[in-house]
């Protein structure tokens, strides 16, 4: 994309769009002005530069702009400057792949401002008009809390239990069958996340920073932690599949477990964009390691 073509979408980025009421035959005109409405958070590595490239200007239009990166050089940072709002070096990890999950899970709602947050992967694939699919689900879906274009091919069974979880959390989690959000491009209620996001951190905690009732990871929120350091194995328990949470993190089946946990499954959305947002996903797709 050139410059022109992106001088063209920015011009785009506060326009008047019309708003779908109740009363078919009414027609107001609204200002929608992006940059106030979405957050739009990024990751990639130096090795993403051809796809953040071609991606960046189609998303910087539509709300403020942030990029996660470790490993992208000075020289490639400067090329997408342009286009990102804030740049975030996350150092959760060494591992590209984790410290992505890592930067998901525990900063990206915490750097979230406008009401509704839009995640997704170096790797998606947008068409011109992917933000109408956006304005639409949120428009005509003002009570969900997530929305995503597709479900995750495997079921959330997953079950936290014990003394240590029912002090933290008020009681035990049990989620069977749960719907998963893909989190290859999502779309979120930034006052939702941030009003559970200690209830997400207490999750995520005990699945990743916890093995076998024992912890084996740094806490990123000590304070928190000063019984549970020298509890014992009976503290709490983890049943069912939960060993991506506790290897990699994971973000999407986390944010999609805690909307189940929290009893808002029924806020939780996957509605068809027609192609006009696609994300490779499904059996046999294999995760790129160095995504930050």
């Amino acid at each position: 994309m050139d410059l022109k073509q992106f001088a063209m979408n920015v011009a785009q980025a506060v326009r008047w769009r019309p708003l779908a009421l109740a009363k078919p035959l009414a027609r107001h005109w609204q200002r929608v002005d992006y940059k106030k409405k979405y957050d739009i958070f990024i990751c990639g590595g130096a090795e993403h530069f051809d796809m953040l490239r071609a991606l960046l200007p189609r998303l910087s239009p539509f709300g403020r702009l942030h990029l996660a990166s470790i490993t992208l050089t000075e020289a490639q940072l400067k090329d997408l400057r342009q286009y990102y709002d804030h740049l975030y070096k996350p150092q959760h990890d060494p591992d590209g792949y984790l410290n992505f999950n890592l930067f998901c899970i525990r900063d990206l709602h915490r750097h979230a401002q406008a009401p509704f947050f839009i995640k997704l992967d170096a790797d998606a694939a947008l068409q011109d008009d992917w933000i109408d699919w956006v304005e639409r689900s949120v428009a005509e879906h003002p009570e969900a809390v997530l929305l995503g274009i597709k479900e995750g091919v495997a079921k959330i069974n997953f079950e936290l239990y014990g003394p240590l979880v029912r002090k933290k959390l008020g009681s035990d989690i049990r989620v069977i069958d749960g719907q998963k959000v893909i989190g290859g491009f999502c779309v979120g209620q930034t006052a939702f996340f941030q009003r559970h996001h200690r209830f997400m951190q207490i999750i995520h905690e005990l699945c990743y920073c916890f093995e076998d009732g024992r912890r084996h990871r740094p806490s990123p929120q000590p304070e928190e932690w000063c019984e549970a350091d020298g509890a014992d194995t009976l503290a709490f328990q983890l049943a069912g599949d939960y060993r991506n949470l506790q290897i990699l993190g994971n973000e999407d089946t986390l944010r999609s477990l805690v909307v189940h946990a929290l009893g808002a499954a029924d806020r939780m959305l996957v509605l068809d964009s027609q192609e006009a947002i696609r994300v490779p996903h499904g059996p046999g797709f294999g995760h790129p390691r160095n995504w930050t």
